[in-house]
């Protein structure tokens, strides 16, 4: 064989080695995206007029410049047919549009278009920079506002007064919010399946549901949560095969927190335990210990056990319910998804259990009175910074402030105007602010007295 045969065959075998590691080892991003963050922008709003009347036999006739629109807003949105957040993968920025300019003849700018953002249902909406939580999206079409549009400019036609009826000046309109969200899907789940590596969950969910996982006599076959409906008479309740629990999975070992974070969003959990095991009771202490260690309230959920396997040594699988029910001080089922035996006692069971549970939730819900004490718009603080400025704020003046267009003629007095009547240079007067001292208002910065 000579040398360029032998390279070609080696090449051959370099590739053939890399596609094989490629299939048989996804790289991180190939696997079910659950967490992502991204960000929001609302629209812009549109900028205030300045017009005045101009019409044959009124020569003089007075201010008509409209509004701006505002800016568009954008949503999240819960749906049931997008089940990962696989959208949001490659493009993470979003932007509404925005709003219209206002024109002569009063007329306003057109609002901006709001956008809305489909996430799966059981997504968690976190604002990235505080960790503030600002919505669990657990219902169906539930939606939630995550970015304001900016508001319009007023038109030269608002600041018309009997003493000043002809102002020159407009609004800017004010930019949209920016927010950058966390987005994590936890599933929702009613029942969630328990249990070692291999001890028959996936096999199980398989039997009783429509869902398909992957099915194999190795540990770890489940790499990534699995979802399915149980239908039983006029009723279903959905069921979820979770990646197996090893020692230490609280701390983050095997699976870890891939897998915890989703079974706290169940109502009930099945574990299910393997007939085959030499020690049931250590294998169910073990699951136990992990829960407690993460999150004792998910510890405390209502539980169901069953010994899977049961066709294998149904000897044995009576004997490990046996002793498992000592240790639980209740029943434990024996079940065989190969022969059925006690599949539908089990299904049963757990039904009752998803009914009561849904009971607890509505009337949980119902007793929950939200007290609502929105901040008032006209309240504002001032404080001084490290450079010695005086930090106005407060959402009316602040924004005011910002969307006075300063070029304009006309456009410092009516702010001055404003901070007079709105008790602003009063309150800035009594914090010790001397003429010409810096003032900031957002992202504007003022004289005080300079007009």
């Amino acid at each position: 064989m000579s040398r360029r045969e032998e390279a070609g065959q080696c090449w051959v075998l370099i590739i053939t080695i890399i596609v094989f590691r490629c299939s048989h080892n996804p790289c991180k991003d190939e696997v079910m995206l659950d967490a992502v963050a991204i960000t929001v922008h609302g629209g812009n709003g549109g900028k205030g007029a300045v017009s005045f009347h101009r019409e044959k036999f009124v020569p003089m006739g007075g201010p008509d410049g409209g509004d701006g629109g505002r800016g568009g807003r954008v949503f999240l949105k819960a749906v049931d047919d997008v089940y990962t957040l696989e959208l949001y993968r490659s493009k993470r920025r979003f932007r509404a549009g925005n709003g219209g300019d206002g024109a002569s003849k009063q007329k306003a700018g057109a609002h901006g278009e709001d956008i809305t953002l489909e996430v799966p249902v059981g997504t968690v909406v976190v604002d990235d920079e505080n960790g503030d939580l600002i919505a669990d999206l657990q219902e169906l079409d539930e939606t939630v506002l995550v970015a304001h549009g900016g508001r319009g400019g007023w038109g030269n036609k608002r600041f018309a007064t009997s003493t000043n009826q002809a102002p020159n000046y407009a609004q800017k309109g004010h930019r949209g919010e920016e927010v950058t969200l966390r987005l994590e899907l936890r599933l929702l789940a009613e029942v969630g399946l328990l249990g070692l590596p291999n001890a028959g969950k996936s096999t199980f969910l398989a039997t009783v549901s429509n869902a398909k996982p992957k099915i194999a006599s190795y540990p770890f076959t489940t790499l990534e949560p699995m979802l399915g409906v149980v239908n039983f008479g006029f009723d279903r309740f959905t069921l979820t095969d979770l990646p197996g629990l090893v020692e230490g999975a609280s701390e983050g070992y095997g699976l870890g927190f891939e897998f915890l974070k989703h079974v706290r969003r169940c109502r009930v959990l099945l574990h299910v335990v393997d007939s085959s095991s030499p020690d049931p009771v250590t294998d169910y202490e073990l699951i136990q210990g992990e829960l407690r260690a993460y999150d004792p309230e998910v510890a405390s959920l209502v539980q169901v056990v069953a010994v899977t396997k049961a066709d294998l040594d149904p000897a044995a699988a009576a004997l490990a319910a046996e002793v498992l029910g000592e240790h639980v001080g209740g029943d434990v089922f024996v079940t065989s998804a190969e022969t059925g035996d006690g599949v539908e006692a089990l299904k049963q069971r757990l039904m009752e259990l998803v009914r009561e549970e849904r009971e607890k939730a509505v009337q949980a819900r119902a007793e929950e009175v939200p007290v609502l004490r929105p901040e008032s718009s006209e309240r504002f603080t001032i404080a001084q910074d490290e450079e010695g400025r005086f930090v106005v704020e407060g959402r009316r003046v602040v924004t005011f402030v910002e969307m006075m267009d300063l070029e304009m003629d006309g456009a410092r007095a009516e702010i001055e105007r404003r901070l007079d009547r709105w008790g602003v240079n009063k309150a800035l007067a009594r914090a010790g602010a001397k003429v010409g001292d810096p003032v900031v208002f957002g992202e504007t910065e003022l004289r005080y007295g300079d007009v």
